[in-house]
């Protein structure tokens, strides 16, 4: 919106704005919808992006430590560690909110919903309602958006007081502000509050695009910190004492036949500087960018070194660094690695990875006996026989021209295990009336050490229970949810009487299972 003095002409554009928004949330097309989902989904996508990169930046202080001294880091690490804690909570905060949205907006249906919410897709996306009522409020009690507000500022305080102890910290103050207002919005009906503008009578989508803005702003004010901590560090401290020189070789590991290739070049580098190598009685020349390349067929198997003298131009005429790098030549070799775990299982897609040291994937073959072998982007499924007990997989690979075999190994194959029955949200063996009637029904658990994402879902089950008089009563459901039969014997149950939820069906990849009977005492 716009902020500071306004001619009239600029004033009439901004009030017709604002109708037009009102227009679009009495009823917001489907193409605006649409929209809001796509920039969340993108919101989403940075979000991961920074966070990642700013892990790299936060590893930057152990590289400096190393190259100077952890007394000259460790002020500046402390600090940055501060900045990483405290963008952590807050973001953490601003996902419990998106969280709690999807949950009102789209009910049972959010939380029966057993994947990554970040990938949630939201059903009631248009419902403005929602939104208001969690983040602005009623009447009666503010919504969750005052308390945003407040962790935000505070968030913008505690970096302002790191910055406060830098030289130049006072631009980034300002960069760090801009980026994370809170402050009154002009021209907003007659309400300037931030919360009120930013979340009253929004569509679900849009809230939940703001709410992910606000974390990638966050994650940037967080990305903006650990560069300018890094840079107080002094200078100093990433230059070198000592000219050393740099060996990079294509592999440390070679396979006999093969070349190894090598760049030896001076780790301060310095354009008018053209070094030479000598290796075994020949002299390598530099190129234009310091760097040189040596390169020697390997035929003999075992542990090498590869050493020589590196000559440069210093400012008392030629200078001399000898160098020496360890390297091994062996016998190609195939790894095969299960990407789940040491066994295969029936009825689902085992992912493999198989490799052969030295070899490219394009050379390199397999084959499955005792299942089916198939390649799938970068590795390979595999899928055992029906009544198989074992999968052999075998590798070839084609080196120096010929195929060779290379490898053979044994997987054991098991069924699939059975999944656990559970009351979606009662824990252990006891629970209230008011947990059960509260429950929505039963949901089926794969065991927590079993490492396949798999889903099972639940068909049908019985309740029963003894009430007074040892008369039995028994309700079936034909679902994962109770039926109001069901909570009707909720209803009639007593502290200390039990109930038994027995003939379990779940249907998963596998077909369909019986899982175990569930015993609960009320409390």
């Amino acid at each position: 919106m716009a902020q500071g003095n306004l001619n009239p002409r600029q004033r009439m554009i901004n009030m017709m704005y604002l109708v037009l928004t009102a227009m679009l949330a009495l009823n917001v097309s489907n193409e605006v919808l649409d929209a809001f989902e796509t920039i969340e989904s993108r919101f989403g996508q940075s979000i991961d992006i920074v966070k990642q990169n700013n892990e790299s930046r936060f590893s930057n202080f152990d590289i400096a430590a190393e190259n100077s001294s952890v007394e000259k880091v460790k002020p500046w690490k402390d600090k940055a560690q501060t900045v990483k804690d405290k963008t952590q909570e807050l973001s953490d905060y601003i996902d419990s909110l998106k969280h709690e949205l999807i949950y009102k907006a789209d009910g049972k249906k959010a939380r029966l919903y057993t994947g990554d919410l970040s990938n949630y897709k939201l059903e009631n996306r248009e419902d403005t309602d929602v939104g208001t009522q969690l983040l602005y409020g009623n009447e009666e009690s503010q919504g969750l958006g005052y308390e945003l507000k407040e962790k935000i500022e505070k968030y913008k305080t505690s970096l302002t007081e790191i910055l406060s102890e830098t030289d130049n910290g006072r631009k980034l103050i300002s960069t760090i502000e801009g980026m994370l207002i809170t402050a009154e919005v002009e021209d907003v009906d007659e309400n300037k509050d931030w919360v009120y503008a930013t979340f009253y009578n929004a569509p679900a989508i849009s809230d939940l695009a703001i709410l992910s803005s606000i974390s990638l702003d966050v994650r940037n004010c967080e990305a903006q910190m650990m560069s300018h901590l890094l840079e107080q560090i002094d200078a100093a401290t990433f230059k070198f004492s000592n000219i050393q020189v740099a060996v990079i070789p294509n592999s440390s590991y070679i396979i006999k036949g093969n070349l190894l290739e090598t760049k030896i070049f001076l780790a301060a580098y310095d354009p008018s500087v053209r070094p030479t190598a000598k290796i075994g009685g020949s002299v390598y020349q530099s190129d234009e960018h310091g760097q040189i390349m040596y390169k020697g067929i390997q035929n003999a198997i075992g542990m090498h070194r590869l050493t020589g003298i590196v000559e440069y131009p210093g400012p008392d005429g030629m200078q001399q660094v000898n160098f020496e790098f360890p390297y091994q030549v062996g016998e190609a070799a195939a790894v095969i690695s299960p990407t789940k775990m040491n066994v295969f299982y029936l009825g689902v897609d085992n992912p493999v990875e198989i490799s052969v040291s030295g070899v490219p994937q394009e050379k390199i073959s397999a084959s499955c006996n005792g299942g089916v072998l198939r390649k799938e982007g970068a590795g390979y499924i595999v899928n055992p026989n029906a009544g198989s007990k074992t999968c052999e997989i075998s590798v070839s690979a084609e080196i120096n021209g010929t195929h060779q075999p290379m490898k053979a190994q044994v997987f054991r194959v098991k069924k699939l295990p059975t999944p656990i029955a559970a009351v979606s949200g009662v824990t252990g063996k006891t629970a209230t009336k008011g947990e059960l009637a509260s429950s929505q029904g039963l949901v089926a658990k794969m065991p927590d050490d079993f490492e396949f994402d798999l889903k099972y879902n639940v068909t049908s089950f019985r309740v029963s229970s003894t009430g007074r008089g040892g008369y039995e009563r028994e309700e079936a459901s034909s679902g994962a949810y109770f039926s109001a039969a069901q909570k009707a014997l909720f209803n009639n149950l007593q502290p200390g009487q039990r109930i038994f939820i027995s003939d379990i069906k779940a249907k998963g990849p596998a077909g369909e299972v019986e899982l175990a009977t569930l015993d609960i005492r009320i409390k």
